[in-house]
């Protein structure tokens, strides 16, 4: 059981093999001009992570280590260190049959000897503050289920507590005191690279955006950020995966209203990323785009068409008798297709029959498409927009090979509804801008010469 606790240990982020000489311990971040410290960054994660999943998860696992502290004092249980060094042996000679290296094990998860002494003294204990609670012999063996059960029931009623904390904190009820900074510190250990850089990149336009603006002689009005709030609320009622919850119903799923995102730094770094997009997108660059620009801009953010549909996978050769062809398949879907009085009955047979799990769960409601749309076979955007009029469609032969995904090739039919007519140039322009918010925080970044210990 040792090994095991061992071997799923989350891993901290490896760093960079080469740093620079501005980097180092205490700073994580560097740019022309300014710095994040870690202990900075790390009040940063637990200030936007502790009401959050990944917080909680984070909270829990500290509460884990200092509940079963607190407890063994309270109880006066002490783990002597022969108890201690039998357990090491043990879990060594576990993880050893498994042909892996303890020594190598506790490097790649940045824990000293000193450190891994100590958490298997804290397993010792919590099995027997585990035998106390259950009336349990000291010989009797603790599952991993019993002490699972004991320290859930314990943190949940702490955990609960967590959203009254003062500031500055994650938990504040006595003899448990964490802060957000802690907090932290414990996910910065257990986050992944990807997810630390974007942080980073957070953080630091946070604190440079409003500064670029105010050079720019630029303010943030409260129009600029209900904007962003209306955009946001629009891809939530077009996005099926939502099953029609709205914006307001979502923040609160999350722990979240409308007043904390108007107030959050997120939102603001998005109104900031706004003005940015209309100075280097301006009326003249759209008034100056080439023919070919215009048409690719056009697709991906001009007329958009509600799409569903219905898919049965497919290839040219038959692997066994259980596959279809590309023929089989059409021949199936044109049986479903005379089986369908309505787009309620197609949603209902894309329910019973779509091979796309995804979308089958919604009943294979693809959402709101443009001509060319990231995610979506482009076959099954070049029939929706073929057509002229609502209606179902097709079969259609669907091969697409998307970057990292394993290849979609099948046959489909297709629903089309509720033709949305083309944006106004107005807000053509401003679908554009925002549509290159990811493009332009690096463009920023780069600028303002960002280095940190997490690179993209």
């Amino acid at each position: 059981m040792l090994a095991a606790l061992l071997l799923c240990l989350p891993l901290a982020s490896p760093l960079p093999n080469s740093q620079t000489p501005e980097l180092g311990p205490d700073v994580v971040a560097v740019w022309n001009g300014g710095s994040i410290p870690s202990e900075q960054f790390d009040r940063f994660l637990g200030m936007n992570s502790h009401l959050h999943p990944e917080g909680q998860e984070a909270l829990a696992h500290i509460l884990q280590l200092q509940l079963v502290e607190f407890e063994a004092a309270a109880a006066g249980f002490t783990a002597s260190p022969a108890a201690i060094d039998e357990r090491i042996a043990e879990a060594r000679a576990q993880i050893t049959a498994s042909g892996q290296d303890l020594d190598k094990l506790l490097a790649a998860r940045q824990l000293s000897r000193a450190e891994f002494r100590k958490l298997i003294g804290d397993s010792l204990l919590h099995e027997m503050l585990v035998r106390k609670s259950n009336g349990l012999a000291s010989d009797v063996a603790v599952t991993a289920e019993m002490q699972t059960q004991w320290s859930q029931e314990r943190i949940a009623a702490l955990l609960a507590q967590a959203s009254a904390a003062p500031a500055g904190m994650a938990l504040d009820v006595a003899p448990y005191h964490i802060s957000l900074t802690e907090l932290g510190a414990t996910l910065r250990r257990t986050m992944g690279n990807r997810d630390l850089h974007d942080r980073m990149d957070q953080l630091v336009l946070g604190i440079t955006l409003p500064e670029w603006a105010k050079e720019q002689k630029l303010v943030l009005s409260d129009v600029t950020l209900h904007r962003e709030i209306e955009w946001r609320r629009r891809r939530v009622e077009e996005n099926p995966a939502y099953s029609g919850v709205s914006y307001e119903d979502l923040l609160k799923s999350r722990g979240a209203t409308m007043e904390s995102v108007l107030r959050s730094d997120e939102l603001q770094v998005a109104g900031y990323m706004r003005l940015f997009a209309e100075q280097r997108l301006p009326d003249s660059w759209f008034e100056n785009l080439s023919e070919e620009k215009r048409r690719e801009l056009d697709h991906t953010y001009g007329p958009s068409r509600m799409v569903s549909w219905i898919f049965l996978r497919a290839n040219a050769e038959k692997g066994d008798e259980l596959d279809l062809n590309f023929e089989e398949a059409s021949a199936e879907l044109s049986t479903l297709s005379e089986r369908m009085q309505s787009a309620e009955d197609f949603h209902k047979l894309a329910e019973d029959y779509s091979e796309d799990e995804m979308t089958r769960r919604r009943a294979g409601r693809l959402g709101r498409i443009h001509a060319s749309e990231e995610g979506i076979p482009q076959a099954l955007c070049d029939a929706a927009f073929a057509v002229e009029k609502p209606g179902i469609y097709g079969p259609v032969k669907v091969v697409d090979q998307p970057l990292f995904e394993p290849l979609i090739s099948g046959m489909a039919l297709i629903l089309v509804e509720d033709f949305n007519t083309p944006p106004s140039p107005a807000e053509f322009r401003a679908l554009v801008r925002r549509g290159y918010h990811g493009e332009l925080r690096t463009t920023f970044l780069k600028e303002i010469g960002l280095r940190s210990l997490w690179p993209e």
